[in-house]
């Protein structure tokens, strides 16, 4: 009797594999720059669904703003103008702060911290370890800093915020609704405790070996697979696919054809929202 299924098991873990295996310089600086590419890709994608009303409040000045991060995207692209493309997006994004610094978003912010420096890394940029290294401590320290904001609102250890989600969030945010049941409604569930404490230790945990120096690409695997994870919870896609590029380009492994796809139909879900979806279907 032939054994069919070693082969086929062989192969997967072939197919598997190749998604890690290492390739030619000249191959992953193009990756790198995709990386950034879609990263400052997630912040004119999310301006651009604002355009329609900026254009009605004749707030001109950021569709333009919008208009010039959407150009920047093909321009850091190319090894010649990559660094072109991020001054073209520093320009774009400075009338944002300007604009909105009151009340800009943490993850703003965390774009505005990471992007525009990598033109202080040379004309090649993606060849700086110490680019990667700031993007490593930058992400970190937000990592830290999340996690220090969910432990002074308390929220998140005593499970509070979750079985409030479980009981008025949108459909992704009522996925552990079932863990508790009855006893959600009187903010008694263990598992929502256990659930809101695993977030805190995990962002601290990720947070303290990213300044620690710790670039092991299975680290990056398990942290992407939980961003994605985190999106599709909080139905909040853009935010992760911003933090998956960033930790690509950190960890030194370029955005991969692969990921890219799976990030760019992410961007597309997310104009529509999961929830909006899920709710359609059912």
């Amino acid at each position: 009797m032939v054994d069919t299924g070693m082969p086929a098991m062989r192969r997967l873990g072939g197919a598997v594999g190749s998604l890690w295996e290492p390739i030619s310089e000249e191959r992953l600086a193009l990756y790198l720059r995709l990386a950034l590419a879609i990263a400052i890709l997630t912040v004119g994608f999310e301006k651009s669904l604002e355009m329609p009303g900026d254009i009605g409040t004749e707030r001109y000045h950021l569709v333009a703003a919008t208009l010039t991060m959407l150009a920047a995207v093909p321009l850091v692209l190319l090894e010649r103008t990559t660094r072109l493309g991020i001054v073209l997006f520093t320009a774009g994004l400075a009338v944002y702060v300007a604009v909105k610094w009151a009340g800009y978003h943490n993850h703003g912010w965390l774009t505005a911290w990471t992007i525009p420096v990598a033109a202080l890394f040379g004309m090649r940029w993606w060849d700086s370890d110490l680019y990667r290294w700031y993007l490593r401590m930058t992400l970190g320290i937000a990592m830290l800093a999340a996690c220090a904001q969910k432990l002074l609102a308390g929220t998140y250890i005593d499970g509070s915020y979750i079985t409030y989600l479980s009981l008025h969030g949108s459909s992704t945010e009522r996925l552990f609704g079932f863990l508790c049941c009855a006893d959600a409604a009187n903010g008694s569930c263990g598992w929502h405790r256990f659930l809101g404490t695993f977030i805190v230790v995990w962002q601290a945990a990720v947070g303290i070996l990213l300044i620690a120096g710790l670039r092991s690409i299975a680290f990056l695997a398990i942290e992407v697979a939980f961003l994605l994870g985190a999106g599709l919870y909080a139905d909040e896609m853009n935010f992760q696919v911003l933090n998956i590029a960033l930790l690509c380009i950190g960890f030194g492994y370029g955005m991969r054809p692969w990921l890219c796809a799976i990030c760019l139909a992410l961007l597309l879900v997310d104009t529509y929202s999961i929830s909006a979806m899920v709710d359609h279907v059912l």
